[in-house]
C-alpha cells in the first residue's frame, strides 16, 4: 500500500510538472509574440517633434512629439496578454529649439499643425469685461486677456479669478510702458496666483526696448500678426488661420459681435485656447 501511494505521489508530481512547464512554455510564448507586436507597430504611433520656425527677431514655438516606451508598454500589456493600443506608454521627444531658450524672440503665431487659434482680448484701464467673460464662460471657451495696471487696480478678483479658472492674462503695465514698475507689479501676481507658467508682454510692431526689459524679466513678448481693432467679425473672418494669435481691442461693436465671433470660429472646425496652452510645445 505504502508503495503504491509513492507511486501515485510521484505520478501527481509529473503531471503538475507537465502542466506547470507547458503553461510557462505557453506564457513565454505569448510574451514573446506581444513584445514582438508592440516593437512591430511603435512606428505607426510615434508623432515626430516639429521644430519651431525662427526667422530673425520671431518665433512660432515647435511642438514635442512622442514616442512608445516599448518596455513599460510591454510590462502594461502583459497583465492582460495581448495587444491594446490604450495601454501604450509614451515617451517624450522634445524640440531642441524651445521658447524657454529663445524669450528675446518676437511670438507672432502659435503652431499651424492643429486648428487651435487665440483670442486675445487687449483691456484699456476703463473698459468693460464682464459682457465678454459672461459670453465666453456660456460658451465654455478659455481665452487670453492683456491688462494694465489700472484695470488690475479697479477689478483685481476678476483677474485672480480669470486666472484661477483656466484663462490666460497678460501685461500691458501702465499704457504699454515696460519700463515703469507696474510691469514687475502685474508680473509678481500673474505668475504667484495661479497654475499660469509665463508673464505675457505685448508689441503690435517691433520694439527692441520692450524686447529687452521683458527678456530681462523672463517673460514672453507677444506681437500678434493678426491685430483687429474695428469691424471684428468682417476682419475675423478675412483673417483667420491655423495657430493664430487674434488681437481684439475691447469694445462695443465687439461686446456686440462676440457671439457670432465665436460660433464662426467653431463652426471652421478651430478650437480656441488660451495663450498658455496654445503656445505649449
Amino acid at each position: 500500500m505504502k508503495k503504491f501511494f509513492q507511486i501515485v505521489g510521484l505520478l501527481t508530481l509529473m503531471i503538475g510538472s507537465f502542466i506547470y512547464t507547458e503553461k510557462v512554455g505557453t506564457t513565454a510564448k505569448l510574451s514573446d509574440t506581444l513584445l514582438t507586436e508592440i516593437k512591430s507597430k511603435k512606428d505607426g504611433y510615434k508623432e515626430n517633434a516639429i521644430e519651431p520656425i525662427i526667422k530673425d527677431d520671431t518665433i512660432i514655438p515647435g511642438i514635442n512629439g512622442k514616442e512608445v516606451d516599448v518596455q513599460k508598454s510591454y510590462e502594461a500589456m502583459s497583465k492582460i496578454g495581448y495587444f491594446d493600443d490604450k495601454l501604450l506608454v509614451y515617451k517624450p521627444l522634445k524640440v531642441k529649439e524651445t521658447l524657454d531658450k529663445n524669450k528675446d524672440k518676437y511670438v507672432i503665431n502659435g503652431n499651424n499643425t492643429k486648428m487651435d487659434i487665440t483670442l486675445l482680448f487687449k483691456t484699456g484701464p476703463n473698459d468693460d469685461l464682464t459682457s465678454i467673460i459672461n459670453t465666453l464662460n456660456q460658451k465654455k471657451i478659455k481665452a487670453t486677456f492683456f491688462i494694465e495696471s489700472k484695470y488690475l487696480e479697479k477689478h483685481h478678483n476678476q483677474i485672480i479669478n480669470l486666472i484661477q479658472n483656466g484663462h490666460t492674462v497678460g501685461n500691458l503695465s501702465n499704457n504699454e510702458n515696460y519700463n515703469d514698475s507696474d510691469f514687475v507689479w502685474i508680473k509678481t501676481i500673474v505668475t504667484n496666483i495661479g497654475p499660469q507658467i509665463y508673464n505675457y508682454c505685448y508689441t503690435e510692431k517691433p520694439n527692441k526696448n520692450t524686447l529687452k526689459i521683458c527678456t530681462i524679466q523672463n517673460s514672453i513678448t507677444i506681437m500678434p500678426e493678426i491685430i483687429i481693432k474695428k469691424n471684428p467679425l468682417l476682419k475675423l473672418k478675412q483673417s483667420i488661420l491655423p495657430g493664430a494669435i487674434i488681437s481684439l481691442d475691447v469694445n462695443k461693436q465687439l461686446n456686440n459681435e462676440l457671439i457670432a465671433i465665436l460660433n464662426y470660429i467653431t463652426s471652421k472646425g478651430y478650437q480656441i485656447k488660451p495663450l498658455e496652452e496654445l503656445l505649449k510645445e
